[in-house]
């Protein structure tokens, strides 16, 4: 059986959640990408194809929060 070439490009996807406290949405997301810019562990690849899934109001003192205060 005679071979042929391939190319196949394989695509993986991870996420990051930042908590911010901002006056708007949009200050909010200027901030997550300041923060996640200035974080050494995410590659320069992953930065650079980075997106905004969705920014989304949630309450001030969450169950979250909650579970963070002990970090």
């Amino acid at each position: 059986m005679k071979t042929k070439k391939y190319e196949v490009e394989i695509v993986g996807s991870t996420c990051r959640t930042y908590y911010i406290t901002a006056e708007s949405a949009e200050k909010a997301e200027d901030i997550a990408f300041s923060e996640m810019y200035a974080d050494w562990e995410i590659s320069q690849a992953w930065k650079d194809n980075s997106e905004i899934s969705y920014i989304e109001e949630v309450e001030e003192d969450s169950k979250l929060d909650n579970l963070n205060k002990d970090l």
